[in-house]
């Protein structure tokens, strides 16, 4: 069972329900590095439906921004909790988050050849969560930040 793996494994778990979303595969994203209270998401090869509409032809939506953001805080939040859910014999699929609230500040046009969404959890409650994060291009260069709302479910016991 889940439940009863070290807390070193339980990030996998994270990330393997990550790369197995429909949704997030469809996008191109993949998680790349999870530890608790923080993820990096990675867009390897953006589409071309995935740049222009506005912007630089050559850099990604903002649309595609707020998604890769949405993602890489709400599953911060989710590994975050990976201790407190393992020490009361829960598995880290029995939690779940959704966005309240997420502002993004875009700094730069996001053109390069990847992109990388980091996120970090600033506090975690039993009803609300905080995080942040940042954008980053293949060059390493900041293009957004964001901060963001969740509200988490626990688990009935």
């Amino acid at each position: 069972m889940t439940h009863d793996l070290p807390v070193t494994v339980a990030p996998y778990l994270v990330k393997e329900r990550w790369n197995e979303s429909p949704f997030m595969q469809a996008q191109g994203l993949t998680a790349e590095e999870i530890t608790p209270g923080e993820v990096a998401l990675h867009l390897a090869a953006p589409t071309p439906a995935q740049r222009g509409a506005g912007g630089p032809p050559d850099a990604i939506n903002g649309g595609v921004i707020s998604y890769m953001f949405d993602g890489a805080l709400g599953y911060a939040i989710v590994s975050a909790q990976l201790p407190r859910l393992l020490a009361a014999g829960l598995s880290p699929a029995t939690y779940s988050q959704v966005t309240m609230n997420l502002d993004i500040t875009y700094l730069a046009a996001a053109q390069g050849e990847s992109f990388r969404a980091v996120g970090r959890v600033l506090r975690a409650g039993r009803g609300t969560a905080f995080a942040e994060g940042e954008l980053l291009n293949s060059r390493g260069e900041i293009c957004a930040t964001a901060k963001g709302i969740w509200r988490v479910f626990w688990p009935r016991q």
